[in-house]
C-alpha cells in the first residue's frame, strides 16, 4: 500500500503521520454525491465540503481512500487490526489549502446492536490510547486524549499526537456519531502551532444525523 494513500490510524505503528500532506494517488478521483460505491456504501451519505467543521479556510472536494479497511480500522485510538464487525465502509478526506485535513469515515453494520458494540469498543480503546502509544523510536505517539466539548449530544475529543522519533505534535478534533446501523466519524487533523482553540462541530454533527437518518436508519 502506498503510504501517500494511507489514512492514519493512531495506534498503528505502520503508518506515518507525515504522509498526510502528500498528494492522493493518481487513480483517486473526486467524489460525486450521486455515486454509490461498489461495496454498498452510498456516497450520498458523505457530508459536503461546506458541512465540514468550520476552519476559517475552504475545503476542497473529497477523495476516496481506496485502501480503507473498515473490517479492522476504527476511529482514532482504535486497536488497528481488531475486528469492527462492519459489513461495509467508506473513507474520504477533505483538505484545506494549509492547516486542516478532515477525515470522514463511515462504517455500516448488519444491525443497530452491532453498531453500538463497535462504539463501546472504541470508547474502551480510548481509555488506553496514551499508554499504548508512548514516545519511542518508531510508530506514532499519543500524549493526550481529552474531551474538548459537546456537539448535539456527541463528545468532541482533542487528541495530541506525533510521529516517533520526532518531538513535533499536532492535534486531532474527533466526533463519532452512531445512529441506526451506521457510525460516522469526523476526525479533523489540525496542523496549527501551539494550543489552538477548539473547532466547533455543532453544524457538522447535525448534518451527519440527517444523512444517517436518510441513508442508514
Amino acid at each position: 500500500m502506498p503510504l501517500s494513500a494511507a489514512r492514519v490510524t493512531l495506534g498503528s505503528a505502520t503508518v506515518a503521520l507525515a504522509m498526510l500532506l502528500t498528494a492522493p494517488p493518481a487513480n483517486a478521483v473526486p467524489v460525486t454525491h450521486s455515486a454509490v460505491t461498489r461495496d454498498g456504501v452510498d456516497r450520498r451519505v458523505l457530508l459536503t465540503p461546506a458541512e465540514q467543521p468550520p476552519a476559517g479556510e475552504a475545503y476542497g472536494q473529497p477523495w476516496i481512500n481506496p485502501y480503507f479497511e473498515p473490517a479492522v480500522t476504527g476511529p482514532t485510538c482504535w486497536r488497528y487490526g481488531s475486528a469492527t464487525g462492519a459489513s461495509a465502509g467508506l473513507s474520504a478526506r477533505f483538505s484545506t489549502p494549509t492547516w486542516f485535513h478532515a477525515y470522514n469515515d463511515v462504517w455500516v453494520f448488519p444491525s443497530a446492536d452491532a453498531a453500538a458494540a463497535f462504539e463501546r469498543q472504541w470508547r474502551a480503546d480510548l481509555a488506553t490510547c496514551v499508554d499504548r502509544n508512548p514516545p519511542g523510536e518508531s510508530g506514532s505517539f499519543v500524549l493526550d486524549v481529552t474531551k474538548a466539548g459537546e456537539a448535539g449530544g456527541v463528545d468532541v475529543l482533542r487528541v495530541t499526537s506525533g510521529l516517533n522519533p520526532y518531538p513535533q505534535t499536532q492535534h486531532w478534533w474527533v466526533a463519532v456519531v452512531r445512529q441506526g446501523t451506521a457510525v460516522y466519524a469526523v476526525q479533523l487533523l489540525d496542523y496549527r502551532d501551539g494550543d489552538p482553540r477548539p473547532v466547533p462541530f455543532d453544524d457538522t454533527v447535525a448534518a451527519i444525523r440527517k444523512r444517517l437518518a436518510t441513508y442508514y436508519p
